[in-house]
Order: structure tokens, then C-alpha cells, then sequence
């Protein structure tokens, strides 16, 4: 049971690691721009495989195994931009910078509940080790 706790945190913080990673490049990439679709900042969002992992899996992984891109695109008509292309338009990522700053939030008040979980399990097993002496 004890490593049951012990997964359970450390999955937990592997996953709201890859949250907090996604949100940050996606909101640091939000305005930039392409003169291509191709060539435009790829969104970053948490892949739905991470939920059909073991906890033991999820921890082992590295964040950006965990994240996967997707190329969602705006276009923009600016023919005076530098970047724009020869029909005036400049490619931008579809990023939407309030639900970013949302799901950076949420990722950090998850990551630290888990902290927080898992800093309760040592006291409690140091306190046990001094019980049994």
C-alpha cells in the first residue's frame, strides 16, 4: 500500500508537469507569426494516451512524452506585415491565451496538492520508523 501512495503522487506530478510545460510554450509561442501554415508554432496539449497508463508508466515517462502537437492555424489578413505572404495574409497559432493561463493554474495548484500528498506520506512513515524504536 505504501508504494500505492507513493505512485499515485509521483504520477500525479509527471502529469501536471506536462500540463504545466504544454500551457507555458503554448502561451510563450501564442504570437507568433508564419508567413505558411506549415510553418506556424505547433499547439501543445496533454495526450489523451497519458489517462490509459499505470501509474508506474506515467512516472518513468518524460513530460514530453506526454504532450502531443497539433497544428491549429489562424489566418490573418495583414498585407503590411513583414511576414505576410503574397495574398497578405500571416499565419498565426489558434491559441487561446485566457484558457492557457487557466489550465497553467490549475496544473500548479494540482501539482502542489500532490506535493503536498506526498511530503504528508513521508511525515506519517518517518513518525512510524520512530514509533517502532
Amino acid at each position: 500500500m505504501a508504494h500505492d501512495i507513493y505512485a499515485i503522487s509521483m504520477s500525479g506530478m509527471a502529469i501536471e508537469r506536462a500540463k504545466l510545460e504544454a500551457a507555458s510554450m503554448n502561451i510563450a509561442n501564442a504570437n507568433t507569426v508564419s508567413s505558411t501554415p506549415e510553418g506556424v508554432y505547433k499547439v501543445k496539449q496533454l495526450s489523451g494516451a497519458a489517462n490509459n497508463l499505470s501509474f508506474a508508466e506515467r512516472v518513468e515517462l518524460q513530460s514530453d512524452q506526454l504532450i502531443t502537437q497539433a497544428a491549429l492555424v489562424q489566418a490573418q489578413y495583414k498585407p503590411e506585415h513583414a511576414m505576410a505572404n503574397d495574398q497578405g495574409y500571416v499565419f498565426t497559432p489558434q491559441i487561446n491565451l485566457a484558457t492557457e493561463m487557466l489550465n497553467l493554474n490549475t496544473a500548479t495548484r494540482a501539482y502542489e496538492a500532490n506535493v503536498k500528498a506526498f511530503n504528508a506520506y513521508k511525515s506519517m512513515s518517518s513518525k512510524a520508523l520512530e514509533i517502532g524504536k
